[in-house]
């Protein structure tokens, strides 16, 4: 059975840029409103690299995560053409074992099993510093049950919800949480879909 990496490589060869190069909306949006000038961030997830090049271009240091080695070879020629530097890192979400933090998580549309999410969400809580910011966009299961023809997953499953998210990362830190119906523009996702979108911010310690 090929792996899932696999999938990926055979479907990002192609010279065109899948889901385009512009960045996620909300990634946009909330990168002006929730991140400081000049933060390191990491894009977990990091596909074709257009989060990450944007990202890059705003003057952040910049560190894509994806198992495609074809996705991360389009993340460094985005780079490329956009004059600025990514550094990439291939590995698997579900493998993988930080080494260190970042001011920045940025995540969108990872889908996983649910067996494997409280992992996926307990490595993006790991991942950031104290005061760090988590910026996220997944499908949610109305993508499918209400019959969004945008992409993401086939399997109802492998979406994620507003409850879900709330059981795993604490309320204190949620400074965005919203069940949204954007109109997508990204490639393969094209038109209305359902999605849910997070920000939030790991607690600091409290100082004596």
């Amino acid at each position: 059975m090929p792996k899932p990496a696999d999938f990926w490589n055979d479907r990002y060869a192609q010279d065109a840029y899948v889901y385009g190069t512009r960045p996620n909306a909300f990634v946009e949006v909330a990168a002006g409103r929730w991140l400081a000038d000049e933060q390191e961030v990491l894009a977990l997830g990091a596909g074709e690299g257009r989060n990450a090049a944007f990202l890059a271009r705003r003057g952040h240091d910049v560190t894509a995560l994806d198992y495609s080695a074809e996705g991360l070879r389009k993340t460094r020629r985005l780079a490329e053409q956009s004059d600025v530097s990514v550094d990439t890192i291939l590995a698997d979400v579900r493998e993988w074992q930080p080494d260190r933090t970042w001011d920045a998580v940025v995540v969108t549309f990872l889908h996983l099993p649910p067996a494997d999410r409280a992992e996926l969400y307990a490595l993006l809580r790991r991942c950031l510093r104290p005061g760090g910011v988590l910026i996220a966009e997944w499908f949610r299961p109305e993508q499918r049950t209400e019959g969004y023809t945008s992409g993401g997953p086939p399997d109802v499953e492998m979406m994620v919800t507003a409850e879900e998210l709330r059981e795993h990362f604490e309320t204190g830190g949620i400074e965005h949480l919203e069940a949204a119906e954007p109109m997508l523009d990204e490639g393969m996702h094209e038109g209305p879909g359902a999605t849910v979108r997070l920000v939030w911010r790991r607690p600091t310690p409290p100082t004596d």
